[in-house]
């Protein structure tokens, strides 16, 4: 007993608890008081780094189109001579158009957001020799396009030529929103919705395959 409280005494001195394998192990009263530390584990420190990353770092940005809705875009169609008075009464035609210088034009727009949009206003204008005067267009405004459908348009026109015209640089806008009647007063970044594009010529319907009379609505150039 005085060799193990002498062994103890020279180690407490120089401010080391250690334990000597060839010795008897201290009292338990002893170890208690030297609790064991633990060492860190490698994983432990990566939870912890993990768990103090900001949530900001890992957030993805959101698109200024989801943000507010989006819109759509306009897929540029072919245009067709029509017969004003022959197909005078045809469902959606409007009226006064004239026998030899109508014109119908069409497109497709797509809703390309995750919203309905509805359609306020239109244009068609063109740049060329030959001019244009719309007189009205299928379907009307107010149509509702839902989330990822597309809805096909025909405007009709009275021209200063009746003749099949070549080359006709045609640019439509489309004003549209999220609500309908009451008009959608928020911006949104593709409003309106602007294409252009160049018709190649304008045949009669008959003779591009089509009964006389017919609203073929969008047909792809």
């Amino acid at each position: 007993m005085s060799r193990l409280i002498h062994m103890r005494a020279i180690l407490n001195q120089g401010g080391l608890r250690q334990f000597d394998h060839q010795e008897r192990p201290y009292a338990m009263s002893d170890l208690e008081q030297q609790p064991e530390k633990k060492a860190i584990s490698r994983r432990t420190v990566t939870k912890a780094m993990a768990w103090s990353v900001p949530a900001i770092a890992i957030a993805a940005p959101v698109p200024a189109m989801a943000a507010s809705g989006g819109g759509g875009e306009i897929l540029p169609g072919r245009a067709f001579k029509w017969s004003g008075q022959s197909c005078a009464g045809t469902p959606g035609v409007p009226g006064g158009l004239d026998q030899n210088f109508a014109y119908m034009f069409g497109f497709r727009i797509e809703n390309t957001s995750a919203k309905t949009i509805y359609i306020y206003s239109w244009t068609l204008t063109t740049s060329s020799s030959v001019t244009f005067a719309t007189a009205g267009a299928f379907p009307a405004v107010g149509t509702a396009i839902s989330a990822g459908d597309y809805v096909d348009f025909n405007v009709w026109a009275n021209s200063n030529n009746s003749g099949n015209l070549q080359n006709i640089l045609t640019t439509v806008s489309v004003d549209w929103g999220h609500t309908w009647p009451t008009i959608d007063t928020d911006p949104h970044p593709d409003d309106p919705m602007v294409q252009q594009w160049t018709i190649p010529s304008t045949p009669t319907l008959p003779s591009a395959g089509y009964a006389q009379c017919t609203v073929v609505g969008y047909v792809p150039l």
